[in-house]
């Protein structure tokens, strides 16, 4: 099996091309009819706030936030950016984008540091080394979760290592 580490927000388009034989991703919102999609589990995004910046804390407490008043990190590309701009698109919002990374462990980390307001999947931000220096800023609607699964060329499901990895994926869901 090839195995690569890198961008989530790549890892669709690497098992499109053929550059993986399976990624786990969050399934896009048009997933190609060339992939197979196996979900394992729903990740809530959430939007973070530093607890240390009284002037973005102070913005955010004040009842109904004007969110193109808060500073805003955002991921450059994928998944969770698509679904922080429609969330701003629907309450006709330009927010003020204050930086944009590739990953949302630096998401984590820009926040932590006070630099502004991120929005990150659950799974990321309770694995972050920094999770004790941001807080969770509950909005209202909430962005819709990732389905993170595992994903996979059609044509490679005939393949007897994919074959099997997906056999044995069935087990582990139960």
């Amino acid at each position: 099996l090839r195995l690569r580490t890198g961008d989530a927000a790549q890892a669709v388009d690497m098992a499109l091309k053929g550059e993986v034989d399976i990624a786990i991703a969050a399934r896009p919102d048009q997933l190609s009819a060339r992939l197979a999609f196996k979900p394992v589990v729903q990740v809530p995004l959430c939007f973070i706030a530093p607890k240390q910046n009284a002037g973005i804390n102070e913005t955010l407490n004040s009842g109904s936030i004007e969110w193109q008043n808060v500073p805003m990190i955002l991921s450059e590309t994928g998944l969770a950016r698509v679904r922080v701009e429609a969330f701003f698109k629907r309450q006709s919002i330009r927010p003020h984008i204050y930086a944009q990374v590739s990953g949302h462990e630096a998401i984590v980390a820009m926040v932590a540091l006070g630099f502004g307001v991120g929005v990150v999947p659950d799974l990321v931000l309770s694995n972050s080394p920094m999770v004790e220096n941001v807080r969770v800023v509950p909005v209202h609607p909430e962005l819709e979760p990732f389905s993170v699964g595992l994903c996979v060329l059609n044509n490679h499901l005939h393949s007897p290592l994919v074959q099997a990895f997906w056999q044995v994926s069935e087990q582990w869901l139960k």
